[in-house]
């Protein structure tokens, strides 16, 4: 992967194979009809509310459910995960069963982390946990295509285990990641010439930011502070001696000293730890990591004040993730931020919960998965570039048709072996009136504006009530402008 590849200017870039979208005029903020700061949370805190999130949050309190939420090993997910066992096998394999699958089907290989994700996205309790991998992978961004069984490993091992832990944690497994080191060709590094990707975007894109306060020079004496950092030959991350650079080198002001031929591999690779926990008390890391989840969790464009108080829990904690969120998310914030526009994976997996999907009506995740990708074209681990999938309403808001026809997919739904949808939920009572107050209450946490309610209810009515009308009815509000956004 070539230097002048990788930085923010790709996040111009579309994904190989689609043009960039028409940013669409943006209508009225639909967070204005959202007066619940409860509701709102639940938006905020999962991948799409349900009507028993909902009762959960206004059981406990907007504090203690955030609290819960942040929590996730409070949850009992020990169902869904015996059934990814089960059904995806290879999510547990070892690097060496991994390895071999990768020689012989690296297709299904894929398509079981693929799968997992989703279903761990839509059925699993700790929702926050789910906001917080996506993110998380996108900050850290790995491409699949490039790195393969690798990233699997790097999905269970170093994003899910760290997602709401602290964010050293979570920078130090990332660097010790022996898909990190592929896919920034780290494990190419050498003494005679140090590559300088994972230099760059260590600094640029997973702690300082590009206006963090460091140099070109920066950029090239960290590469050679990490020569040796790389890969063993099963893809595990691995140090070597032979590799590192033991002259004197200079970076962010503090000097290096040449070290000598019989230091140790624990003093030359410590190096590079050093490197590491200076850009982890550097002032910009907390700024910087605090606007990107400020802008995730909160809004496109967050408050500085907001920012700056992430940053203070940062300092104070260490980098605790869960303090972070917790200053971000307070009730009086989030009343405040306008509503955020869901990417893809956010919307088919918010259709998925709203329509009341569970894992026996989903034996096969994958139908829906691939449908989403051939609609709406965001595939998981699919971005080539280390910034990571936009979170822009500019980038996403251009593709309405495909999310029509992903909607009108998951109301037809009635494939026993993949996925059914029963309506039967919905028709309670069995009326034209009773499915439109199941939508409010189901895909739009009873605030649904009152002229959506009237058009559905029209539509409804416009022909003989059946199954049919109800799917309809059902595809017509998973498609409408409220339930894009979050």
């Amino acid at each position: 992967m070539a230097a002048a590849t990788m930085g923010r200017a790709a996040e111009a870039q579309p994904p190989r194979g689609r043009s960039a979208p028409v940013p669409a005029a943006r209508a009225q903020d639909p967070a204005r009809q959202w007066g619940d700061p409860v509701s709102r949370l639940v938006r905020r805190v999962t991948m799409g509310m349900t009507p028993d999130d909902l009762a959960a949050a206004r059981r406990l309190g907007y504090a203690a459910y955030l609290d819960q939420q942040l929590q996730p090993g409070g949850f009992n997910d020990s169902a869904l995960e015996a059934e990814i066992a089960t059904r995806l096998p290879m999510t547990t394999w070892s690097l060496a069963q991994l390895r071999a699958q990768q020689a012989t089907d690296q297709n299904e290989l894929y398509s079981q982390l693929l799968d997992a994700s989703w279903y761990r996205a839509a059925f699993s309790k700790a929702q926050l946990r789910e906001r917080m991998v996506e993110f998380w992978t996108d900050h850290f961004t790995i491409y699949l295509q490039r790195v393969g069984y690798l990233k699997l490993v790097d999905d269970r091992e170093v994003i899910r285990p760290y997602a709401l832990g602290k964010f050293p944690d979570l920078l130090r497994a990332t660097a010790h990641s022996g898909a990190m080191m592929r896919y920034l060709d780290q494990n190419i590094s050498t003494l005679r010439s140090p590559n300088q990707n994972y230099a760059r975007e260590i600094m640029e894109l997973h702690t300082m930011g590009s206006e963090g306060g460091y140099t070109q020079t920066d950029v090239a004496e960290l590469s050679r502070i990490l020569t040796g950092w790389g890969t063993a030959a099963d893809g595990s991350f691995f140090f070597n001696r032979n590799n590192h650079d033991r002259a004197e080198k200079r970076f962010l002001g503090r000097t290096f000293p040449a070290m000598a031929a019989t230091a140790t591999d624990a003093q030359m690779k410590g190096e590079g730890d050093a490197a590491i926990e200076m850009l982890l008390a550097h002032p910009s890391t907390a700024q910087y990591v605090s606007w990107k989840m400020a802008r995730w969790l909160l809004a496109y464009d967050p408050p500085a004040a907001v920012v700056s108080a992430s940053a203070a829990a940062y300092a104070r904690t260490g980098g605790d993730i869960r303090e972070m969120v917790r200053t971000i998310l307070s009730s009086a914030n989030l009343m405040a931020a306008p509503a955020k526009y869901k990417r893809p994976f956010h919307l088919a997996i918010s259709s998925i919960r709203a329509l009341g999907l569970d894992l026996a009506s989903v034996p096969n995740i994958r139908a829906l998965r691939q449908q989403s990708d051939r609609t709406m074209g965001m595939q998981l681990f699919n971005w080539e570039q280390p910034n990571g999938y936009p979170d822009s309403v500019e980038w996403w808001s251009g593709l309405v048709i495909t999310r029509w026809n992903f909607g009108q997919s998951m109301a037809s739904l009635a494939t026993p072996t993949t996925a059914r949808l029963d309506t039967m939920r919905f028709r309670t009572p069995d009326t034209p009136e009773g499915v439109v107050a199941q939508v409010g209450a189901r895909l739009f946490g009873g605030e649904m504006p009152t002229t959506l309610r009237t058009n559905l209810l029209t539509y409804l009515r416009g022909a003989a009530y059946s199954d049919t009308r109800v799917r309809e009815t059902l595809s017509l509000a998973l498609g409408a402008q409220e339930f894009q956004w979050y």
